[in-house]
């Protein structure tokens, strides 16, 4: 599946490795669910998958791989673009953007590394599970992720 989704994100101007965010959020399962609601390969919220286009009632698009994957894909571009910065977004799309722009602030700092003792536990370890997923299944380095890969 990771091969089929990789197309879209590249098309969607995001580094094609980022597919494997979706083994790390549901082990590529389009039926995941989360108890807090969240749901599909990419574990969209619901407000957030509507904010992304994407119907949340009958269907519910969230458990359609493409067009989950291209919502992702979008955030994922939206979010980099804000923080210009790969753990970081990652770190918003696990914790939400205004959190991570908050602690940004209040500790004046650039970097996940400066805030991740503040976040959330989840975000803590989410952040080095997904890079770690990236360079295990893709051989790709936050480095390299930086440069497009």
């Amino acid at each position: 599946m990771a091969a089929r989704l990789r197309g879209i994100f590249l098309a969607e101007g995001v580094p094609p490795a980022l597919v494997w965010l979706a083994e790390a959020e549901s082990t590529f399962n389009p039926s995941a669910r989360s108890p807090a609601g969240a749901r599909g390969l990419f574990q969209l919220m619901p407000a957030t998958a509507r904010e992304l286009g994407l119907s949340t009632t009958w269907p519910d698009e969230r458990t359609d791989p493409e067009k989950s994957a291209r919502a992702a894909a979008k955030m994922l571009r939206q979010l980099h673009a804000k923080f210009g910065d790969w753990p970081l977004a990652l770190a918003a799309y696990n914790a939400g953007p205004g959190r991570v722009q908050r602690l940004l602030a209040a500790k004046r700092a650039k970097t996940f590394a400066e805030i991740a003792s503040s976040l959330p536990a989840e975000t803590r370890m989410y952040v080095p599970k997904v890079l770690a997923t990236l360079a295990v299944r893709a051989g790709v380095t936050p480095e390299k992720l930086a440069a497009g890969t």
